[in-house]
């Protein structure tokens, strides 16, 4: 694909060539198909022995240890990683953003089923409701072991608490895709370069949210609701008492939600939506897990939190 040299390109190129000057990080391999081969008899009898192939699956290796991955059948259509943070890197480099100061993160899980690439834009920054200063934040995610889809979503980062902010004005700002023929990297980084501009419109809504009070009963029952819904709470809401939940409730979820709503954001920012969106994005980045892939729980709870909070604050 061919790029024009525009203005954005001369200022973002330095920064953006600085990353590739980096090299791949731990990403810097391919992975490669064979035929999935299994034996058929008794080890021990190596004349009744026979190896077949299973002509509909392929396994899928990484071609600079030979380690295995996963078993996929033939429908299924990954994107290399160095493909993956190289097409990322040409979109910053040719966006409307300013990639001064750019700063990327390549993280990679120990047998390289999963890869994510953080890209932070310190030129990027916004001032919150609240004061904060928030910086623009690109990711793309992969993987071959089917953990996950690919996706490419563009986001805030707020700098005093380090909470991911969430897009909920404008759902283009994630494309997903499983991994089948219908998967277009070039198509998901079209829209992406597309909606980049509205970073801008999302900061203007986070001072919407500041305005929107959450006290009174209606506004009550939509905070409510929308911790309910993340954590999964299934009794009456209307049973809740924000003087004794923490020992009327067992949904560690809810209790975390409401409790950082109480006892820090409302405190800090007002009793408005606002402190709702935050106490929101503070779970999806930082609540407790047993979980041991934190990428792929990051990822999970960040849609579920867009989810809620569209549904919820968007028509507050």
């Amino acid at each position: 694909m061919a790029y024009p040299i525009n203005n954005n390109y001369a200022r973002n190129h330095p920064a953006v060539q600085e990353c590739r000057d980096l090299g791949l990080g731990d990403a810097d391999f391919n992975v490669k198909t064979a035929k999935v081969m299994y034996q058929v008899g008794d080890e021990f009898e190596w004349d009744r022995v026979s190896l077949n192939t299973y002509d509909a699956k392929e396994v899928y290796y990484r071609e600079d240890t030979g380690e295995p991955i996963a078993i996929h059948g033939m429908r299924y259509n990954p994107i290399q990683y160095p493909t993956m943070i190289n097409k990322v890197r040409d979109m910053i480099e040719r966006s409307d953003l300013d990639a001064t100061g750019l700063q990327e993160k390549i993280s990679v899980s120990p047998n390289g089923g999963m890869c994510c690439v953080e890209y932070i834009l310190p030129a990027e920054k916004f001032i919150s409701p609240d004061g904060d200063i928030s910086y623009t934040r690109l990711m793309a995610l992969s993987s071959f072991n089917g953990v996950w889809s690919f996706i490419l979503t563009v986001g805030h980062m707020l700098g005093t608490c380090m909470n991911g902010q969430i897009f909920i004005k404008n759902p283009a700002a994630i494309y997903k895709a499983r991994h089948t023929n219908k998967l277009d990297i070039d198509f998901g980084i079209s829209v992406l370069g597309k909606v980049i501009h509205t970073v801008k419109d999302e900061v203007d809504f986070w001072h919407e949210l500041a305005n929107t009070p959450s006290e009174g009963h209606n506004s009550n029952q939509v905070v409510l609701k929308s911790f309910a819904d993340i954590a999964n709470y299934k009794d009456d809401i209307d049973e809740i008492s924000w003087s004794s939940y923490k020992d009327d409730m067992n949904n560690k979820a809810m209790v975390y939600l409401m409790d950082r709503y109480q006892t820090h954001y409302a405190p800090l920012m007002g009793r408005n939506m606002w402190a709702v969106y935050n106490t929101i994005t503070d779970w999806s980045t930082h609540a407790p897990s047993r979980s041991k892939d934190s990428i792929a729980l990051m990822q999970r709870r960040t849609e579920k939190a867009t989810e809620s909070m569209t549904k919820y604050l968007l028509a507050a």
